[in-house]
């Protein structure tokens, strides 16, 4: 049986699929955390809403990706984490990192900082 965030993002798994993802011309919400971590869940209700509202509703460019730390070198130092950690990223710059399941922090950055598809597709 899949996991809840399995089914909600983009899974990454490898080096490769971790620098395609934070490459992305939009804005890329990472989820970042460790295999055995329950507390990561927790955020799933928000970001399945927060995913609809921008990218269904508003025509926002940005993605939802997860990463088990355990999979990735580049992020082998959250290893350890007993608690999520939402990293931002557009065209392979960290915006900014959001620790725990602090959703009105996470919904107010995306809200204010995801481009629309159109402005993306101007950009090309």
């Amino acid at each position: 049986m899949a996991k809840p965030w399995e089914e909600l993002h983009t899974q990454i798994e490898t080096d490769k699929e971790y620098n395609e993802a934070i490459a992305y011309k939009g804005l890329t919400c990472l989820e970042v955390h460790a295999g055995w971590c329950g507390p990561c869940t927790a955020a799933i209700p928000t970001l399945k809403k927060l995913q609809w509202d921008m990218v269904e509703e508003k025509s926002a460019a940005v993605q939802f990706v997860v990463a088990n730390s355990d999979n990735i070198q580049a992020l082998q130092e959250f290893k350890e984490r007993s608690k999520p950690l939402f990293m931002m990223f557009r065209k392979g710059q960290k915006l900014t990192t959001i620790e725990g399941v602090n959703t009105y922090a996470l919904r107010q950055f995306v809200e204010e900082n995801a481009p629309s598809k159109s402005d993306i597709a101007s950009e090309e």
